[in-house]
């Protein structure tokens, strides 16, 4: 896993996550729904609501939200859009969008777009242009959630070359047989220990400076003091709800820092992982036992020859 690109990230400030205002989003949705009605064809694969709440959430105003969406409704009813603001409305405010759409439309570029609607006479693939246009938005405000580690994960504390990573799995077992009785079971078999994962990394001092390399480890002994959870990313690997148990820095030059970090997992088993954009969530959830109930949140006692302690 050499020359892995890799952080720590201190729990973000609490903040609210911007949402579409329903009464903008209501009126999109009335507009593009009476042009779909008047529409000459049929305009397949579309989710008003859906273009509404993201045409909402990746514009500033009212104002500009009224124009773009005017020129969007004559673009369906395959009129040509003369009306300047309208046009720079809709291809200004939704450039990103309208991009990322583009192939789908038919067209090389979004100069070329513009003149299409602008001129109107047919030009226009009007399914394939609202498709193209949904789709757009949908990725570029998918990509504002995913790609944003620091607004979803908090503060990042990069760390520039992941040498190793060892994984720990223990189980302690009593040293008698245990009967197979589900009460018997419960108490005297505990759960799989926290998983314990061993880090060995490098973070380079590029300025040279004694500084900046006491600053890495103050913030890392700060969450360790703080017995704070942090999250991990190794590569596009996250690993949620953890703490930093030991770590251990090197200087072995004033131009790089090497360190071993052990990192306990909160719960005390892993789930299957799952894709979120694209990162893979190392989510840490207890199973789902429907014969024995294990408490998977809360530590067992220590069993000693069979006995609890």
């Amino acid at each position: 896993m050499a020359k892995t690109y890799a952080a720590f990230y201190l729990p973000p400030e609490e903040k609210e996550t911007k949402q579409p205002d329903q009464k903008n989003v209501d009126r999109i949705k009335k507009s593009i729904s009476s042009a779909l009605r008047n529409a000459k064809q049929s305009v397949l694969n579309f989710d008003v609501n859906d273009i509404a709440r993201n045409m909402d959430l990746q514009s500033n105003t009212e104002f500009v939200q009224r124009y773009a969406v005017g020129a969007l409704s004559k673009i369906i009813n395959n009129e040509p859009v003369t009306n300047k603001t309208m046009l720079d409305s809709l291809f200004n405010t939704y450039a990103p969008a309208l991009n990322a759409g583009l192939a789908q439309t038919g067209f090389n570029s979004l100069v070329e777009l513009k003149n299409a609607v602008e001129t109107g006479n047919g030009n226009i693939n009007v399914a394939n242009f609202v498709q193209g246009f949904s789709n757009g938005l949908s990725i570029v405000q998918n990509n504002a959630v995913e790609n944003d580690y620091r607004s979803k994960y908090g503060e990042e504390i990069p760390i520039d070359v992941v040498i190793d990573l060892n994984y720990n799995y223990s189980l302690k077992t009593p040293s008698q047989e245990v009967p197979e009785v589900n009460e018997l079971f419960e108490k005297y078999v505990p759960n799989l220990a926290p998983i314990k994962l061993t880090l060995k990394a490098s973070v380079v001092n590029e300025n040279a400076e004694l500084w900046n390399i006491n600053d890495f480890s103050a913030k890392i002994v700060d969450i360790m003091t703080n017995k704070v959870y942090v999250t991990v990313r190794i590569g596009k690997s996250i690993y949620e709800n953890c703490i930093i148990s030991t770590y251990n820095p090197t200087i072995t030059s004033i131009y790089k820092i090497d360190f071993s970090s052990e990192i306990i997992l909160e719960h005390n088993t892993l789930s299957p992982a799952y894709k979120e954009g694209q990162n893979q969530i190392m989510n840490l959830k207890p199973p789902v036992c429907d014969y024995v109930k294990f408490d998977y949140n809360v530590a067992c006692k220590e069993v000693y020859k069979g006995i609890m302690s």
